[in-house]
């Protein structure tokens, strides 16, 4: 169990980084309410869990080949440059009309995409799990394995966290105000998919 709990720790203090996903869930939280939030984290968090197993599997070093890294990050660079315009140029709406006009299905979908497209998350799992398996920091075969599984529940409870504080100030978002929280979001989501353009050259 002590792989468990260092899993946890380690993934709780990746989250103190702010990237693109906090944004976006926080966000998500405030406009839409906490079941479109909640159900984006479990995209994320489950987008996090299939790259963690392809580093184990060993399938993550194909990204280590120049011409696949470089398509997988375009593809994270082309959807961050979608939704950073489209949350840039959209117009303010109530809550209660954004909530209809959205599923739970797509807010997932949304979680899941915004992580799977950013390569820098299986080369970071693929370096760390790597590493640790080299050195042999897990004692045992399946501590490996219970650290991964600390590192999902770390992603769920923090951005779960994200997810409630975004619902709680909903009710102060006037329609002013989410017009500029949509374009701050966007400006976010467009300056990070130029650092991971320029990263890529």
């Amino acid at each position: 169990m002590r792989e468990l709990f260092e899993g946890l720790g380690f993934g709780l203090l990746l989250q103190i980084s702010v990237g693109p996903v906090c944004v976006a869930v926080l966000h998500k939280g405030l406009t839409q309410g906490f079941r479109h939030a909640f159900a984006m984290v479990w995209g994320v968090a489950l987008a996090d869990a299939f790259y963690i197993l392809l580093s184990l599997l060993g399938v993550s070093a194909l990204l280590q080949v120049e011409a696949a890294r470089r398509l997988v990050g375009l593809a994270g660079v082309a959807l961050l440059l979608f939704f950073g315009v489209r949350y840039l140029f959209s117009r303010a709406e109530p809550v209660e009309r954004q909530q209809r006009s959205s599923s739970l299905v797509r807010s997932f979908s949304f979680g899941a995409g915004l992580t799977m497209t950013n390569p820098l998350t299986i080369l970071f799992w693929a370096g760390v799990l790597g590493a640790m398996m080299s050195t042999r920091t897990f004692e045992r075969s399946g501590g490996v394995v219970l650290f991964a599984v600390g590192c999902v529940v770390a992603t769920l409870l923090f951005l779960s966290a994200v997810a409630g504080a975004g619902h709680l100030l909903e009710r102060a978002l006037t329609p002013g105000l989410s017009l500029w929280l949509n374009r701050g979001v966007g400006l976010f989501l467009l300056a990070f998919a130029a650092k991971l353009a320029l990263d890529l050259l």
